[in-house]
């Protein structure tokens, strides 16, 4: 029965959906007109609500120049142009009947002229509002306002009737009668169709079809904050999990996988700062704090020629900026974590961002009635800071900060801790008229400890990393060569492999510490979008990378007539600091295509080549936050990859729905594999433990978004492979016998669904459903007793798999004070993890109950049972 409860829910909200669909009101059909009108002509039309109801209803088939044309064709209404910027559409009437005035008879030819002016605001911001509009139809004239929000016109004395309009917000209607100067003070208020998910974006709405990006998505927050919130945060991470392409092992696991390649080979980003562990609470939790985050962006097909270092995807993650305006408050109070941020002006030039986050569930873990559990304690913090300072007209810089650390013990034996500091400077300018740069200095640091409690073996494990790096992009914007970018970028890397010190005087933990490693990469770059036509468009990169792995290092050599051992070292090469003992380049060609098939439809094509001179060591599957980082050597050498995709992209009523379909196919080469019974941690001889593969991925991706209604949402389904060999003339090197494998994160079917539905103005629904592929595992496949001591025989690696998992989550959001004049704001979201409580495996493992005995089986679940979470967000100014 509770299988039978998933498919039950997601076939009664599509029935919902079908039967809302007939429901969308001219408001939302007339939002896509005017969206197709303004992406293909640059021009805003501006209706007066009450007239939607008598315009014409117009096919999605017209030409989007003809579509005014069409909307007040055999009509009461009319429109005129104000400018390049604006379209107003009003009723013939008023026209009609100022030139019937103006033709009688008795009508003074000696009109007196005053002088109307004004100012417009924004009531929900209680600012002005520059370039809103001021236009008075009858006489078909109208005016944007200056910079301060104000306009100025000089009239005939009469009555008028004057339309006040700007973008997001209602257009509103007054009338004014002028024989004397006139002085108004309007207040717009936002549009209030109950019907939009409304989203902010820098792109046009039929971007996906338009551009030459294959596998790209752009998340505002505005968007990851319609999915259900796991232990009531949203999460950037978790929302890119839904999408087609993206998965993860499980829960509990810090990371995700991209098209067929492993978690270290994601570049994750936030402004412009490499994170090295994106997850708190061992991935429960991502490092991106809602309150602070403006929008992320995720290439997984077509990565754009400015990005290198990694193989699979680009996840650029950006912070906000406060408000110019005027001081904002928000936050969020939940069972286990809570936020406070604020953002506002210092001065006009000025803006400072802050949030601030923190986690308890001590209370919790405490009162369950378990005696390990109530020995064990964890927490998080993390904070932003953001400054932006306006230098002038063509120079700004932005300081991004950012501090976490993370605190696990469970039971009384280990403690873990890990912490992130992340810092990047950025300098935006202008030089001359025709190029842009933008500089970043970046510092991104991690260190983790492991605590051993056990005495007389107490120890201290720690390891740290320390990346600075400078990177300066270029843009030419001028007529000629318009839309060229180039830059270079130069990383320095120093990864600490590891040092254990007793943790107290009577420890028997002997002291250890393996040398760091040290290296710079470069990289330069070029890109230019090349046009042919109106159909066919090109995006040509090309990126030259280049790698040093420094000193101070002593290299082992190894009898080259064995697999390495550490007991066939027949020399020690020592390097100096600084002296440079291994190099590697290489280009990476970035080109994409795209062909448009009508205003709607577009086939697209891409070829990428990237190479990766970093490696994640893990003892496990999945990656944690006690993995190590390997830059390459002479024994372990960057991974290389080929990405050839092709993809079709069509939009439907007037691109409120968007559909893709994409298939791949992915070469790699140098795959870092471990050895049977590889020891990584505190091994000064690691190339002993690691050997090079090679693979291949390929899959196919479809999706389909709704992104408006009153229910909206996507369905993804990916089905893909990713494979493995590791060959070698030596037994002890070679893999399942030289022949390929499924990876650890093979999951060939993963489906997603969400869902967002909106019945009232203060209610919205959210559901998301998961399926995909267990993953592969390795699993014994006999026992001998030999002189009374059991040996286990396992089958070849990866060749079972755990059951397939799949899970529901459901919330529900209450809006409380929503007054357009208000100063504070709230709601309260309730949330529902795993709806159905199944216990998805997140491992399976086999161990002896007792010496000798027969190795049991034992299957883990992480999160077993339905999580409810209550969080009260709010917002105050």
């Amino acid at each position: 029965m509770r299988k039978a409860i998933p498919f039950f829910f997601i076939f009664f909200m599509i029935t919902s959906m079908a039967i809302s669909q007939s429901e969308q009101s001219q408001q939302l059909f007339f939002k896509g007109l005017i969206d197709k009108y303004e992406a293909k002509t640059g021009i805003r039309i501006l209706i007066h609500h009450n007239d939607l109801s008598s315009l014409n209803k117009v096919s999605e088939q017209v030409n989007a120049e003809s579509i005014l044309d069409e909307l007040v064709k055999e009509t009461q209404f009319a429109y005129f142009f104000v400018g390049e910027r604006y379209a107003v559409v009003y009723p013939k009437r008023l026209r009609e009947n100022y030139i019937k005035q103006q033709t009688r008879p008795s009508a003074s030819k000696n009109k007196q002229t005053y002088k109307v002016k004004g100012i417009i605001r924004d009531n929900e911001a209680k600012t002005i509002i520059p370039g809103a509009l001021f236009s008075i139809p009858e006489l078909e004239i109208g005016q944007q306002t200056d910079s301060n929000g104000e306009f100025s016109l000089d009239l005939q004395e009469g009555t008028y009737i004057a339309y006040f309009s700007s973008l997001g917000k209602e257009t509103d209607r007054k009338i004014i009668r002028v024989y004397q100067n006139v002085e108004l003070d309007v207040t717009l208020f936002e549009s209030t169709s109950e019907l939009e998910m409304v989203t902010v974006s820098d792109r046009a709405i039929d971007y996906n079809v338009k551009s030459t990006a294959l596998g790209v998505a752009k998340m505002p927050i505005e968007e990851l904050r319609l999915l259900p919130p796991l232990l009531g945060e949203v999460d950037v991470i978790k929302g890119m999990l839904m999408l087609p392409g993206v998965t993860t092992v499980g829960e509990g696991a810090s990371g995700f996988n991209v098209r067929g390649g492993g978690v270290d080979q994601n570049l994750i980003l936030m402004d412009g700062v490499p994170v090295f562990n994106p997850s708190h609470m061992f991935g429960f939790f991502s490092i991106f704090n809602q309150d602070a985050i403006k929008e992320a962006e995720l290439y997984k097909g077509d990565i754009p020629a400015k990005y290198g270092g990694r193989l699979s995807s680009v996840l650029d993650v950006s912070t906000k900026q406060g408000n110019a305006k005027k001081w904002i408050g928000e936050g969020g109070i939940g069972f286990l974590s809570s936020r406070l941020g604020i953002n506002g002006p210092i001065s006009e030039t000025t803006q400072i961002m802050a949030t601030g986050r923190f986690a308890y569930p001590n209370w919790i873990i405490h009162r369950i009635p378990n005696a390990k559990l109530q020995e064990s304690s964890t927490y998080f913090y993390d904070v932003n800071l953001r400054i932006d300072q306006q230098l002038n007209d063509n120079n700004s810089l932005s300081l991004s900060l950012y501090k976490s650390q993370d605190y696990f013990r469970f039971g009384r034996d280990t403690a873990f801790t890990w912490q992130s500091d992340l810092a990047s400077l950025k300098w935006k300018s202008i030089w001359g008229e025709k190029v842009g740069s933008d500089l970043t200095l970046a510092y991104s640091g991690y260190k983790y400890s492991v605590l051993g409690e056990i005495q007389p073996l107490d120890f201290d494990l720690t390891s740290q990393i320390d990346y600075f790096g400078i990177h300066q992009d270029f843009e030419w914007i001028g007529e000629k060569l318009e839309g060229l970018e180039f830059g270079y970028q130069v990383n320095h890397y120093s990864m600490g492999m590891g040092e254990l010190v007793p943790s107290s005087e009577t420890s028997l933990a002997i002291p250890q510490k393996i040398p760091s490693e040290r290296a710079v990469e470069t990289g330069l770059f070029v890109q230019y979008p090349l046009k042919i036509g109106e159909k066919f468009e090109a995006q040509l990169g090309m990126r030259y990378s280049g790698f040093f792995a420094m000193g101070e290092r002593d290299v082992f050599l190894y009898d080259e007539n064995f697999a390495r051992d550490v007991s066939r070292v027949t020399d020690t090469v020592s390097y100096g600091a600084g002296e440079v003992y291994q190099r590697y380049s290489g280009w990476e060609p970035r080109i994409a295509f795209r062909y448009s098939i009508g205003d709607n439809s577009s086939v697209k094509a891409s070829v990428n080549r990237s190479i990766q001179y970093l490696h994640l060591l893990s003892n496990n599957f999945a990656s944690a936050p006690v993995d190590l980082w390997k830059l390459s050597d002479q024994y372990v050498q960057p991974q290389e990859s080929w990405q050839y995709s092709v993809g079709a992209y069509r939009n439907f009523n007037f691109d409120k729905i968007e559909t893709s379909l994409e298939f791949y196919y992915k070469d790699f080469n140098s795959l870092l594999e471990y050895r049977d019974g590889a020891q990584l941690i505190l091994n000064p001889a690691l190339e002993t433990s690691l050997v090079m593969g090679r693979g291949y991925a390929y899959g196919g991706e479809f999706l389909i978004k709704k992104k408006s209604g009153k229910l909206n949402g996507w369905f993804s389904y990916a089905y893909s492979r990713t494979l493995r060999i590791v060959e070698s003339q030596f037994e002890d090197e070679t893999i399942n016998q030289g022949e390929y494998f499924p990876a650890n994160w093979d999951q060939p079917h993963d489906m997603s669904l969400l869902l967002n539905y909106k019945p009232l103005r203060k209610v919205s629904f959210s559901a998301t459903f998961n399926y995909r592929t267990g993953r592969p595992i390795t699993l014994p496949s006999s026992i001998y007793d030999i002189n009374g001591s059991l040996v286990v025989d396992y089958q070849e690696r990866n060749q079972a798999r755990i059951p397939d998992y799949h899970r529901l989550d459901l919330g529900v959001t209450f809006d409380g004070n929503q007054k357009k004049d208000s100063h504070y704001k709230s709601s309260i979201t309730i949330a529902f993890y795993n709806v159905y409580a199944r216990k998805n495996p997140f491992s399976w493992f086999f161990q002896p109950d007792l010496a000798g005995a027969v190795p049991r089986s034992y299957r883990l679940a992480v999160i077993g049972t339905v999580i409810p979470s209550v969080t009260y967000n709010f917002t105050f100014r």
